[in-house]
């Protein structure tokens, strides 16, 4: 394969995406790329490790062996190349590992906006936030919107009108928690399209107007109904009908349910509504016409549109207030949080997204943006030559807009020496939700070739290297049938399917197996036949793995709880598990948190004393609110949460855990979880309990059991056995929920509006056309999460269906009964034998499969934890001495200078100082200017000037004779005692000799302390004596001299005095 050609791949399942990515990588080192120069993006963590590490086995396993080397040489088209060819490419690739742009796509992008901050308009460097962090920081933002004393804010008041406007007839007693979701729902999709005039403009929408929008008086309308009615010439139950619907028309009001009577007739009314107020116009009840004349014609037009009309009118008005509430909201989070650098992936994206309409800016204006981001382009564009991008089917818009430029340059590159690289699957684009755009495979390919014929090949990979035969055969006979899949998916999802569809092979013809449709009675069948089928095969005895795939976490959670009761399975439901509050132990000790940081909380103080914790505070004296507020905050404070958390579980004998492994086990997760929360570095107990209460865990993967997941966590992976007793649910192109977006062919938002119900929506014509636009992307979704259930499998693949009887729904039943068969048969599976409609391959195949062994069970026996007097894991204590801030203040110092004034105050001086390498210098005035130049208080320069020109300090910034070097400002870490010790040296002197070796160190530490008398300045050296300290080994480490040969000094810069600090007796 030439490295240079631009290849875009379509892989199906199984079918060796990562052997193609990865043998891309090998050929373009091979063709003379710098590894640094190629760009290999996807969309997680451990599909980008599992990338790397195969570019490293393989070339390895290349290098090590010549047979090896000659497959791999093969594979890329370049045949001259031996072993000792691929052992210098590994040296490349190995040399250049911390250069490597291999990863995903968020943490690229978030490495472009750390190397060119300030021209996204950032201050400098800035914090990527986590889920927790990211949540902490919304409360605090709302928190901010609804503190108040006396009266309302003017700007609070309108966020309070605005989500009742936003909210309509859904008043709610639990406002936080209403919020917090709303906030959720609804936050991206206004960060999407932040304009005012496309969120609930009637203009903008229907720009030729909606009739039901006029203005209608109902009384007249109603009596004029009456008095058809009252001559009218029609059944007792067609006159029934209109009696009710008038009744429940003059009782309705906007936010009412349209239902009964009032939705019958409504929707009869909206199917003639053409014909209304027209003349004569016929409508059916209960297959019986009835002729209304013009005039009633024309009542229940204004009826519709006091009804329909009202209700899209709430619709508008609630869509305006959702775009109010979320504007205000991102209005204060936009100033509190993304102004003070604190970002999350979506925010980096959007900030390298081109355009963006209206979307919260950090550079003053649009052009401005526009052209740092063109010179971001062409900064990166210099560095990049090969662009390799993984699951481009997952893919959204907006992140094929920041590559976009540069790949141009890639493909339109006139000297043939720059590539692109795809490859995914479109038949497995089940992240739609997420952005996930599958459309953009085939318009990308069109755009690159209709300007240049040729530009892009187009390849197919089909062979699975997973699936035996018998499963290929099913795969095969759901999802080629074209004719059937246009049926269930009519328009343009079956035409993106049908012309992406080829028909797969399995690689591995000699794996026996069996695939099957099999029926059930109901669900309760269904759970019992699963269980039979992993009782019957008993996959783990030989070693092979199971999954059972469904659609659902509660029913994942249901099934793996059968097979563990009524059949004893080992089975695991990988859904997400919130360790701190599914079990008793866990819950106690968020209560003891809470207790200790809201003494006031009765219900945490009942809970902690109702626990064995109770009579562990009781003995330990701990029983008020006050002392062991005391004791657990001073531990945290102290210790932090990990090792807080950690005493309290082992004590009095580990009575907290119990003597059950799955106590055990959550006591671990519990400790392992605080120990991430204690790498946010905060001490804050209610941001803790917060954290507990929303962290999840997945349950590890083991061979040993039976996984019971999500068909969404199951892609990527294979299974030996897998079964499927969970496709029964609503039509195949149910549309989602929320609000509805209209998108142009670029994605721009055209229109945001909530929907009415359905029977509205559908009886108008831009609002159709939006349904329809919806239930094909919702359909092709769900033929997408059909095909990674029926492609997980690599022996053996039984799907459990009810039986679809007369009905009409298309669904996943339907669909496999359509295209498989429906008429019940007898299918026999080892002993078993099941009703069903098909199945292939070898029924006996669990004979065949020679018995690998059991794969190691899971430890029934696992001990608790330690004692008390034993240690929490290896991690060190991390110190950062150089922000410690103790001692005693004298008052005069307290108001010379506020906290923050200070503290930029001497960074400022700081900063200036470490200007200076030495000290007369020739270009000293012109130092001075510079310093005036950049804007620095004038005072901090004078007190700096002062240092360097005093003759008492003339010692800190001569160069010394013989050979020296300086260190200014000079970051390090170091682990010392146990702890991990973070600081910077403001300025260290090195001396060497003529072999360059160390011979002597001088340590200078600044500080701006405002100290005067003799009796100050030895306060003041006692309080940064032990910093200093630590300073001299960490210098004495990091230049290999003994702690004896390096001098510690502390420089007061206000009074231009150096004090040597003697080191500490050892």
């Amino acid at each position: 394969m030439s490295a240079t050609r631009h290849v875009m791949i379509l892989a199906s399942a199984g079918s060796g995406k990562t052997y193609a990515l990865t043998n891309r990588f090998v050929s373009l080192l091979a063709q003379g790329a710098a590894p640094e120069r190629i760009v290999a993006l996807t969309f997680t963590r451990k599909a980008a490790g599992e990338f790397f590490d195969e570019i490293l086995n393989k070339l390895a396993d290349a290098a090590a062996d010549e047979v090896k080397a000659g497959r791999l040489a093969a594979d890329i088209g370049r045949p001259d190349l031996g072993a000792a060819d691929f052992g210098r490419l590994l040296r490349g690739v190995v040399d250049a590992m911390h250069r490597l742009r291999l990863g995903t796509l968020d943490s690229f992008f978030a490495r472009v906006a750390r190397a060119f901050p300030f021209e996204l308009g950032l201050a400098g460097e800035f914090e990527i936030l986590q889920e927790h962090a990211a949540r902490t920081e919304r409360q605090r933002v709302l928190q901010r919107l609804f503190t108040h004393t006396g009266e309302l804010q003017p700007e609070q008041r309108e966020f309070i009108e605005a989500f009742k406007r936003a909210t309509m007839g859904m008043e709610e007693k639990q406002l936080g928690a209403r919020l917090d979701k709303f906030i959720d729902e609804h936050h991206e999709k206004y960060l999407g399209a932040p304009a005012a005039e496309v969120w609930g403009n009637a203009a903008t929408i229907w720009p030729e107007g909606q009739p039901w929008l006029r203005t209608v008086e109902l009384a007249p309308a109603l009596a004029a109904l009456r008095t058809w009615l009252a001559t009218a010439e029609i059944a007792p139950k067609q006159r029934q009908r209109w009696e009710n619907f008038l009744q429940a028309a003059e009782m309705w009001a906007p936010g009412v349910d349209i239902k009964g009577p009032l939705a019958y007739v409504l929707e009869k009314a909206l199917e003639a509504w053409a014909e209304l107020g027209r003349g004569d116009v016929e409508l059916a009840f209960d297959h019986k016409k009835q002729c209304l004349t013009s005039a009633a014609g024309a009542a229940l037009a204004d009826v519709v549109c006091h009804v329909a009309g009202g209700e899209l009118t709430r619709k508008l008005a609630t869509t305006r207030g959702i775009h109010a509430v979320v504007r205000g909201y991102d209005q204060a989070y936009h100033a509190a949080v993304r102004r003070a650098g604190k970002l999350t992936f979506a925010d980096v994206q959007r900030l390298l997204m081109p355009g963006g309409g209206e979307r919260p800016r950090l550079t003053r204006v649009a052009e401005e943006e526009e052209g740092n981001r063109l010179f971001i382009d062409y900064r990166l564009d210099a560095e990049i030559d090969h662009w390799l991008l993984d699951e481009f089917q997952d893919t959204s818009y907006g992140q094929w807009s920041i590559l976009r430029n540069l790949i141009d340059e890639a493909v339109q590159d006139a000297e043939g020496r720059r590539s692109f690289f795809c490859v995914g699957d479109v038949k497995q684009a089940i992240f739609t939700w997420r952005e996930g755009d599958p459309r953009l495979f085939g318009e990308i390919f069109r755009y690159y070739n209709d300007a240049a014929p040729g530009s892009i090949e187009q390849e197919y990979l089909v062979r699975s290297w997973r699936s035996g035969p018998a499963l290929i055969e099913m795969v095969n006979a759901v999802f080629g049938a074209g004719e059937v899949i246009a049926e269930f998916f009519p328009g343009r999802p079956s035409e993106l399917w049908n012309e992406a569809w080829r028909d797969h092979e399995s690689a591995v013809p000699d794996r026996v197996g069996q695939a099957a449709l099999l029926h059930a009675d109901d669900g309760v069948d269904r759970f019992a036949t699963t269980l039979r089928l992993v009782q019957e095969l008993d996959p783990l005895a030989a070693g092979l793995t199971c999954a059972v795939l469904v659609r659902k976490n509660d029913e994942a959670a249901a099934i793996a709880d059968y097979l563990r009761r009524e059949g004893g399975v080992p089975a695991v439901a990988e859904s997400d598990l919130h360790v701190a509050t599914d079990n008793p132990m866990g819950a106690a000790m968020l209560a003891l948190f809470q207790a200790a940081a809201h003494p006031g909380d009765t219900l945490a103080g009942e809970h902690l004393r109702m626990s064995p914790l109770g009579e562990i505070t009781e003995a330990r004296e701990l029983g008020t609110p006050e002392a062991l507020s005391r004791r657990v905050l001073s531990q945290v404070h102290a210790e932090g949460f990990e090792r807080t958390a950690a005493y309290w579980l082992r004590a009095d004998g580990n009575r907290m855990q119990g003597s059950d492994v799955f106590g055990a086990q959550r006591a671990r997760q519990f400790i392992a979880a605080a120990a991430l929360f204690d790498a946010t570095g905060s001490r804050d107990v209610t941001e803790f309990v917060a954290f507990m209460q929303v962290y999840k865990e997945r349950e590890p993967e083991s061979a040993a059991m039976v996984r019971v997941l999500t068909i969404h966590k199951s892609k990527g992976l294979g299974f030996d056995v897998v079964i499927v007793p969970a496709l029964e649910g609503t039509r195949v192109d149910q549309a989602r929920e929320g609000l509805a977006m209209k998108k142009a062919a670029d994605r721009s938002v055209e229109w945001v509006l909530d929907l009415p119900t359905k029977a509205l929506a559908t009886a108008d014509a831009v609002l159709t056309d939006y349904v329809r636009e919806a239930e094909a992307v919702a359909g092709y979704e769900a033929l997408s999460l059909l095909y990674v259930a029926m492609t997980r499998a690599k022996r053996a693949m039984y799907v459990i269906t009810e039986r679809v009887g007369k009905s009409s729904s298309r669904n996943f039943p339907q669909l496999l009964a359509r295209t498989l068969g429906e008429a019940d048969t007898m299918i026999k599976v080892g002993g078993l034998t099941l009703p069903g409609a098909w199945a292939f391959g070898d029924p006996d195949w669990r004979q065949q499969v020679s018995t690998l062994g059991p794969p190691a069970a899971p430890d029934e026996t696992l001990p608790l934890l330690p004692e008390a007097d034993r240690t929490v894991g290896v991690r060190a204590v991390a110190l950062r001495p150089s922000s410690e801030r103790t001692g005693v203040v004298p008052a005069p110092q307290v108001f010379a200078l506020n906290g923050s004034a200070a503290s930029e105050f001497g960074t400022s001086v700081h900063g200036l100082l470490a200007d200076i390498e030495w000290w007369p210098h020739a270009s000293g005035e012109a130092w001075k200017r510079g310093w005036e130049a950049r804007g620095v208080e004038h005072a901090a320069i004078a007190e700096a000037w002062r240092c360097v020109t005093a003759a008492a300090l003339g010692e800190v910034w001569r160069r010394p004779a013989g050979k020296a070097e300086v260190w200014r400002e000079k970051a390090f870490e170091i682990l010392l005692d146990g702890a991990w010790i973070t600081g910077v040296f403001d300025r260290v002197v090195v001396a060497r000799d003529d072999a360059g070796r160390a011979t002597a160190a001088v340590v200078y530490d600044f500080k701006t302390d405002r100290v005067g008398n003799e009796g100050e300045i030895a306060r003041a050296v006692e309080r940064h004596a032990g910093q200093l300290d630590i300073y001299r080994r960490a210098a004495a480490v990091l230049t290999g001299l003994p702690v004896a040969a390096v001098v510690t000094e502390l420089v007061f810069t206000a009074a231009a005095r150096r004090v040597v600090v003697p080191g500490a007796a050892r």
